[in-house]
């Protein structure tokens, strides 16, 4: 199995899609709002560490749990750090389902 890095590595490729196709991460207009700003390499690897230290078992209010995550992710909020979190889940989903 692949760990944690590796797939949102995997989710990051894919999401870019082909050059000049918009990925599957692109945004149109109506979609263009607060998380308008791609997620770097760095901003990934400290959501992830951060949802390794901030567990839902040890930290079962989700509120504060987000806060927690979010403070730990320079230049990303709470509601970005949920969303990429579902993007990635989401995906890593689909590729199951695929046979991947």
């Amino acid at each position: 199995p692949r760990t944690r890095e590796e797939c949102i590595e995997r989710y990051n490729i894919t999401a870019q899609g082909p050059p000049g196709a918009g990925g599957a991460g692109a945004t149109d207009s109506a979609d263009a709002g607060a998380d308008s700003q791609a997620w770097t390499e760095k901003q990934d690897k400290f959501l992830q560490n951060g949802l390794a230290k901030y567990t839902a078992r040890t930290y079962p209010d989700k509120n504060e749990r987000w806060g927690l995550i979010a403070d730990g992710v320079p230049g990303k909020n709470k509601k970005e750090c949920v969303q990429r979190f579902k993007e990635i889940r989401e995906a890593l989903k689909n590729k199951k389902k695929k046979g991947g």
